[in-house]
């Protein structure tokens, strides 16, 4: 017999990575008209987020999952193996404590956001809010059974973390949007220089 609570989260977790990727659509090609961080700066679109001024990062990593070193994720709590996965468009590494389902489980996902442009990502969740993570700036959405981060660390592409929580057991799903900003950061710091 299936577990409703474990369904639900799997069903939720679906809906919310959805809001990381969809199809990847056509590279516009480049203007003058965008700064060095890809924000566009015409009078009609513009970036809630302020212009990076730390070093851009480069995406150059052996494995997707060595997006956070072992001794990171561990401190973290996540205690099974990370494993790389696609979401829409986006290669990922997942981390996770617990087995899916379980109270008080939860995963968190990062990667590159190559499906989307970081505007075009944050203009996708309008309900979020601007902030900073580890010296870069940052966009964060919530919801009800998780988060999902957008981090400008280069001209390239943005860092996308989306992490859910399981249902705890007095009934709750706690949201660990903290957490997950730790793992944005320990990506954030790992990550090179360009």
């Amino acid at each position: 017999m299936r577990n409703p609570a474990a369904c639900g989260i799997a069903v939720l977790a679906s809906l919310l990575l959805v809001g990381c990727g969809g199809p990847a659509a056509e590279e516009p090609p480049a203007s003058d008209t965008a700064t060095r961080t890809g924000h566009p700066t015409s009078d009609n679109t513009s970036s809630p987020l302020p212009e990076r001024t730390a070093l851009a990062k480069a995406f150059q990593l052996a494995e997707v999952c060595d997006i956070v070193p072992e001794n990171r994720w561990r401190a973290l709590g996540a205690n099974q193996p990370p494993e790389s996965r696609d979401s829409n468009g986006n290669r990922v590494c997942q981390y996770q404590k617990g087995k899916a389902g379980e109270a008080g489980s939860w995963s968190v996902s990062l990667g590159k956001n190559r499906a989307r442009g970081l505007n075009e990502s944050i203009q996708a969740h309008p309900e979020g809010e601007p902030l900073t993570i580890a010296g870069y700036p940052a966009y964060k959405s919530e919801t009800s059974v998780g988060c999902l981060y957008y981090v400008d660390v280069s001209d390239e592409a943005s860092l996308v973390v989306s992490g859910v929580s399981s249902i705890s057991d007095d009934g709750t799903i706690p949201t660990k949007c903290g957490l997950f900003k730790k793992f944005a950061a320990a990506a954030v710091e790992n990550l090179p220089n360009a």
